[in-house]
This record gives structure tokens, sequence and C-alpha cells, in this order.
């Protein structure tokens, strides 16, 4: 049987996510939320983490699995082995127990997911061939501990794939306005003010951005074994080399126009690769292989 959304947990995310981005950005929160639980944009994370590792029948564990929509596909699609941590008592608490009503709609043990931080994963080292996360890193208390117990729970060999916005690049997602450059608080929040924005939610954010990563990932290095595959300028420079469409009803809203009008300026993918060298690509793609 097909996956599906029970119209509860619609209406749940919708009076949680969708009421508080709806404020936040000014987009409608049912499109809000049709986009958030739209389950067709689990397929297109399968079909990126399987350019990194074998998908179908894997053991995956996803950080901040939110409503649960990805583990509902991986697993009725893909045959994955797979489980999430979502806080049950902080942000967008509804997510919690939507995650679990939706799994139980589609006959997927609820214990499944487990109410849990990425900073203290309940899970023994070295038990998951891939380790997930969109979104969800720039919430966090403290991500250079979410990335270390990634680590330590992946099998040697086990890639990890976390997606997050480049505060460093063009777009801010949560607000959906175009952005210079953003290195602190200060400057994003008076961004946000200046496009009629409340700039509080800024302060609940960590403005990640690859030479950040870099950094962490040295730092990382001391504790772990581990190769760096990528921190998405391949896969950002791939999409404006050919002809690309957002497959996401409100990414595709707010940036395919841009991305058409560079890519008919973009003879041999210069544009590209000026943006990757002033590490402006968006989002970040950081993904690695832990070795033994």
């Amino acid at each position: 049987m097909p996956c599906v959304v029970p119209p509860e947990v619609f209406k749940a995310i919708e009076d949680t996510h969708g009421k508080f981005f709806e404020a936040l950005s000014g987009v409608d929160r049912v499109a809000i939320v049709t986009d958030h639980l739209d389950l067709a944009k689990s397929d297109i994370r399968a079909e990126l983490l399987e350019k990194y590792a074998p998908f179908r029948g894997s053991k995956l564990l996803e950080i901040g699995s939110g409503v649960g929509t990805n583990l509902v596909v991986w697993i009725k699609d893909y045959g994955v082995d797979a489980y999430g941590v979502e806080p049950a008592s902080v942000g967008f608490d509804a997510a919690f127990q939507a995650s679990r009503t939706l799994l139980a709609a589609n006959g997927i043990d609820t214990a499944r997911v487990i109410d849990a931080f990425g900073e203290s994963l309940p899970f023994a080292d070295n038990s998951f061939d891939l380790v997930y996360s969109g979104n969800v890193l720039e919430h966090v208390q403290n991500p250079e501990k979410v990335l270390d117990e990634a680590i330590r729970v992946l099998k040697p060999g086990g890639v990890l794939h976390m997606e997050f916005p480049n505060f460093l690049s063009y777009y801010e997602s949560h607000y959906m306005v175009f952005q210079p450059p953003m290195p602190t608080r200060g400057l994003l929040k008076l961004w946000v003010r200046l496009r009629g924005r409340d700039p509080s939610f800024v302060d609940t954010l960590q403005l990640l951005n690859p030479i950040w990563c870099r950094r962490m990932l040295r730092a990382l290095k001391k504790r772990h074994a581990f190769q760096l595959l990528s921190l998405g300028d391949d896969v950002f420079l791939e999409k404006l080399a050919k002809p690309y469409e957002f497959r996401t009803p409100l990414s595709g809203r707010f940036l395919t126009g841009t991305v058409r009008a560079i890519q008919a300026l973009n003879v041999g993918n210069w544009i590209g690769r000026l943006i990757v060298a002033a590490n402006g690509y968006y989002p970040i793609f950081l993904t690695i292989r832990k070795q033994a």
C-alpha cells in the first residue's frame, strides 16, 4: 500500500509548524505544511543518499526525524531499517506525537521514533550504516556534539549525510528571503527587520557555513577517523551546469527563477565556480565516510 498522511497529522502540523512559519515568512500555512509533508521529497533525498552509499536495506538513523515522513517512505518503499530521534519537549513538540501517528497509520512500529536529542544519542557505537539529518543542525544547542555523536554511532565504512542552510549564501530558508552573506546574528537580525520580519527567531539559529564546517571537521578528526566526501559544492555546481527545476513547491517559488537567470549566463559554470570560491553555495550537504 502507498504511504499515507492522515488528516490529523496535517492538522497538528498546520496548527504548530504552519502557524509559526506563516507569521515568519508570510507564506500561507497550508502551502507550508503541504510542502513539509510532501512524501515525494523523501524520494529526492533517497536519490541523493544513494550517490554515496548503498541505501536500500541499510540500517539508518535520522537525527531530528520531525513528523516522520522520511522514515515512513524509506521503510515502506526502500526496505530501510530506519530509526529516528526527535525531542518531545522542545520546539515544535507536536512533531514527536505526529510522527508516531504517521508511523501507526502506515503500519510501522511507533517505537522506531525515540524521544532524544542529537547531542546524546541512545545507541551503541558502530550501530548504523547511514546517519541522516535534514535542516536540523542549525537548530540544535551544540552542533559539534551532534556531529560527534553521529560519527560515534556510525559503523566503519558508514556514511553521515547532513543537509543545512549556508548562512554565507544568498537565501534564508526560514524567512524565505534573499540575503547577502550573514556571518553574525546581529547582521541577520538587522536584515530580516529591514524586510519587515520578526528578528527574534534568529537567536535560535546556529549560523553555519562551509568555513565553520571545515574547522569543525578538523576538530572532530582528533577523535574520529573519517573521509570528507562533500560539503555540497559539487551538487551545487551540478545543478547550475544543466537545466534544473526545483522539485518542491516552496523552493521552486522562491529560487527557480533566480537559478534559471544564472544558468543563462553561466557558460562553463563560471558563475557557479565563483560562488563556490566565495563559500556561497546553497545548501550545505555535509557528507563523510567513517573509517576503521
